[in-house]
C-alpha cells in the first residue's frame, strides 16, 4: 500500500469511530419569556328580525392577526315572547375564513311570521389554529330550553304601551311592522288608556297593569305614548318606572305629547324631570319631531292619514334603534 492511500484509509477510521454531534431542541430556560397567544376582540354583534327569519351577523377582530381558518359550533333559540324559556331551533358546526385578522360570520334561521318572535344566537369560537383565543370563555346554555338572559346575543326586544293616538299605527296596513323594523316588538295601544289612572270606556288596563301583568318578556326596551287621556295631577311617571325596571327593562324610552291640546305641556314637564332623575330614561320628542307635519285629525294629536302613521312608525323604530345602541355600549 502507498504511503498516500495509507494516511487516507487511517483519516477514515479515525472520522468513523468519532462521535457525532446532534442538534437537540431544548425547553426554554425556567423564567425565559413564552410568547402569548393574541386576544381578537367582538367588533361587531347583531342579531335581527327579516322578513321571518332571524340574522346573526358577527365580526371579529384578532390585532396582528393573519390568515386562516377558525372553528365556530353555533345554536340558535327562538320563540314567542309570551314564552318564559326560548327553544334550540338550530345549531351547527362552520369552518370560517380569517382574512388579515378578521372575521366575519353569519347565520340565518327561519323564525315564522310575525314581529312579536323573540331569540338569540351563541357561539364557541375556536381560534387556536391561528394561535389567537376569544377574549372570554362564554359557554352556550345547556339544554333545550333556556332563559333569554342566558343568551349571549339576542334580538332587541321592546314593548310599546299607547292610548289611541299610537293606537293609530294599527289603522294603516304596515304601520306596526314599520315601528318594530328588525326588533322583536309587541304593541300594546288601547284606545282611552290611561298611565296609572282609572280608564274611560272602553275601559282598557293602565299602563301600570298591563306591564305588571304582561305575560313573558316586556323586553329590554319599554316605549311609552300615554298621556292624551290623563292630567298632570295623576300622571304616575314613578310608579309605572318602577314597574318597568322589575320586570328587567333597561332603557325607557318615553314619548313627549304634542302640545295641542291644554295640559300636555305640564305632562312633558314631568316626563323631562323624570328623564333628569334616571339616567335610563330616554326623552322621544314627538312634539318637536311632529312639529310641521300634516295627517293629524283636527285635534291636531290622533292620527287621521298615511303620512303622519308612517312618520310616527319611523320616530319609534328610530327611537328604539338608538336604544338599543346605548345598551349594546353599556
Amino acid at each position: 500500500m502507498t504511503w498516500p492511500r495509507a494516511m487516507a484509509v487511517a483519516l477514515g477510521l479515525a472520522l468513523a469511530a468519532a462521535p457525532v454531534a446532534v442538534a437537540q431542541v431544548l425547553p426554554p430556560a425556567p423564567g425565559s419569556p413564552v410568547a402569548a397567544p393574541l386576544t381578537a376582540r367582538v367588533d361587531a354583534s347583531t342579531v335581527r328580525l327579516v322578513s321571518g327569519r332571524m340574522v346573526r351577523d358577527l365580526h371579529v377582530v384578532i390585532p396582528g392577526g393573519g390568515d386562516g381558518m377558525a372553528t365556530i359550533n353555533w345554536q340558535a333559540y327562538g320563540g314567542s315572547r309570551s314564552a318564559a324559556r326560548l327553544a334550540r331551533i338550530a345549531h351547527g358546526r362552520a369552518v370560517v375564513p380569517i382574512r388579515g385578522g378578521e372575521l366575519h360570520f353569519r347565520r340565518r334561521v327561519q323564525m315564522g311570521g310575525g314581529f312579536d318572535r323573540s331569540g338569540g344566537f351563541c357561539e364557541a369560537i375556536d381560534l387556536t389554529a391561528v394561535g389567537a383565543v376569544m377574549p372570554t370563555t362564554d359557554t352556550c346554555p345547556e339544554g333545550d330550553g333556556v332563559a333569554r338572559e342566558q343568551i349571549p346575543a339576542r334580538v332587541p326586544e321592546f314593548t310599546m304601551y299607547s292610548d289611541s293616538v299610537g293606537a293609530g299605527l294599527q289603522e294603516v296596513s304596515g304601520g306596526t311592522a314599520r315601528a318594530a323594523g328588525d326588533a322583536s316588538a309587541v304593541f300594546d295601544l288601547k284606545v282611552c288608556r290611561r298611565l296609572t289612572y282609572l280608564p274611560c270606556p272602553p275601559n282598557p288596563p293602565s299602563v301600570l297593569t298591563a306591564v305588571r301583568s304582561q305575560p313573558g318578556s316586556v323586553g329590554d326596551i319599554a316605549v311609552v305614548d300615554v298621556g292624551y287621556n290623563d292630567w298632570a295631577q295623576v300622571y304616575g311617571i314613578e310608579p309605572t318606572i318602577t314597574a318597568l325596571r322589575a320586570r328587567g327593562v333597561k332603557r325607557i324610552v318615553w314619548v313627549t305629547l304634542r302640545e295641542s291640546e291644554r295640559g300636555m305641556g305640564s305632562i312633558n314637564a314631568m316626563i323631562r324631570a323624570a328623564a333628569r332623575r334616571h339616567p335610563f330614561v330616554q326623552i322621544a320628542d314627538w312634539n318637536a319631531a311632529s312639529a310641521g307635519l300634516g295627517g293629524f285629525a283636527a285635534d291636531g294629536v290622533h292620527l287621521s292619514g298615511g303620512s303622519a302613521v308612517n312618520a310616527l312608525a319611523d320616530f319609534v323604530r328610530h327611537e328604539v334603534q338608538k336604544a338599543a345602541l346605548v345598551l349594546q355600549g353599556s
